[in-house]
């Protein structure tokens, strides 16, 4: 924001953070509702106004060994646990023994699909399934095949083992039965994909009535068709995309959402020629994806309309991606972030050996520690000095507490649930506004009097 006429006040009032992140641009030229750092804030729903994440609480059940993953189904309310070495567990709620049901056949992170009343697993070995409505118990299907990505369609359940070309489907409505019979459509069957194209299947995801098959030279493919394997047909769609894992693709509403060295991609369909059109949806924070990327992870909140982004090793920062609002925050935990999943009535995160749940009214982190709540807003120029005059602010928290405001070499200590003013007389070329505080409060308005010199 550059103002040239001199003496004359101003007041620049900043009300609306709606437009996120943005950390591909200078701060003086970013949108007035856009901030440069936005930390342990996100947007929830189709609200546009920023809210504080809750804290993490005590475990809510302890393993013994360290989660590898978890998966979720809402319409059964089952929760497994999933573990290095193998063991699998099913939670069913705090201050309970998690249930011990089986071991995985294969040593990767293992990917679920809820297919005829049962939760298929696939982890690099045999395929597995998980009937909640019988028996606590996994069952291995001895004559099926070897995958690490589970998937259904076409009233089939389709299964990938990662490095491969082959999509290998099961018989219609029978997910135990894979042998082929030429003369039974209704038979398992097969199919490859790209076949020759120096590329291997990394990640599926279902988009509208089709598949998107994403390879490791960077080429995608949709997979069109129904459960006839005469209807069935191969296009190639996309093409230098870069993508990055078999955990890193997800259908979010009418897309698929994946992750690439290039950034958060996405693919939708279109009404024009081919059908399917190829996306980038993190303009304006890109940078906090591709940097340091390393086995990039997403993590879908249908019901927040969030998807989480976790993109380094470091698995303590998580991007937050609120496509109903178009905008993205940053998460800080103080544990290491396995997993995330949306239940019927909370979010749980697995971290370590242990299940923990993201709690809206808890002030805190596990064991009392401090959650770190940090925004920078758009920084001030001139082509001259500028006088601050005064420092408005306004915030709203359920419980007193303060909230460090920085604008340049000004620092004040302003409450976090009400508004306070304060005169005083600093001049800066820049000014940078930024605002910290260990005690979760919304942002309603910070108004700066500012004067050029």
């Amino acid at each position: 924001m550059r103002r040239m006429q001199k003496h004359a006040a101003t007041l620049v009032t900043m009300n609306d953070f709606s437009g996120g992140l943005n950390v591909m641009s200078e701060g003086d030229l970013i949108a007035p509702n856009e901030m440069q750092a936005c930390q342990n804030f996100w947007f929830t729903g189709y609200q546009r106004s920023l809210t504080p994440r809750g804290g993490l609480t005590d475990p809510l059940a302890t393993f013994g060994a360290d989660i590898m993953g978890t998966y979720y189904d809402i319409d059964s309310n089952t929760f497994l646990v999933f573990l290095e070495g193998g063991a699998i567990y099913r939670y069913e709620a705090a201050g309970t023994a998690p249930d011990s049901i089986g071991f995985l056949t294969g040593t990767r992170r293992p990917v679920c699909a809820k297919f005829m009343d049962r939760i298929w697993i696939a982890s690099g070995g045999k395929l597995q399934f998980y009937d909640f409505s019988r028996a606590d118990s996994i069952s291995t299907i001895l004559n099926g095949p070897v995958c690490d990505l589970v998937f259904q369609r076409y009233s089939r359940l389709c299964a990938v083992l990662t490095g491969d070309d082959r999509v290998q489907l099961s018989s219609i409505g029978d997910g135990e039965a894979w042998e082929e019979d030429t003369d039974d459509s209704s038979r398992g069957a097969w199919i490859d994909v790209g076949y020759g194209d120096s590329g291997d299947i990394i990640a599926v995801a279902p988009l509208a009535t089709d598949l998107i098959l994403i390879k490791s030279n960077g080429m995608i493919y949709q997979l069109a068709g129904d459960h006839d394997v005469d209807s069935w047909a191969v296009y190639r769609v996309a093409t230098e995309t870069d993508p990055l894992g078999r955990n890193a693709a997800l259908p979010v509403g009418n897309d698929v959402v994946f992750v690439s060295r290039q950034g958060l991609k996405t693919l939708h369909t279109t009404m024009d020629y081919g059908n399917i059109a190829q996306g980038d949806i993190g303009e304006k924070w890109n940078a906090l994806v591709t940097d340091g990327m390393y086995d990039p992870q997403l993590f879908h909140l249908r019901r927040r309309k969030n998807l989480l982004v976790r993109p380094t090793g470091d698995k303590r920062h998580i991007l937050a991606y609120n496509y109903a609002v178009g905008a993205a925050t940053t998460l800080l935990f103080p544990v290491p972030v396995v997993s995330v999943e949306e239940t019927m009535d909370r979010v749980i995160v697995a971290a370590g050996k242990n299940l923990y749940a993201l709690d809206e009214t808890r002030l805190s982190d596990v064991e009392g520690v401090p959650i770190p709540y940090e925004i920078q807003a758009r920084d001030i120029t001139s082509n001259d000095r500028i006088l601050v005059r005064a420092v408005d602010t306004d915030f709203a928290a359920p419980q007193a507490g303060e909230v460090a405001v920085t604008v340049g070499a000004v620092r004040l200590r302003m409450p976090a649930n009400t508004r306070r003013k304060v005169r005083c007389n600093h001049s800066a070329r820049r000014l940078e506004t930024r605002l910290a505080s260990t005690t979760p409060f919304q942002p309603k308005r910070i108004s700066l009097e500012v004067a050029d010199l």
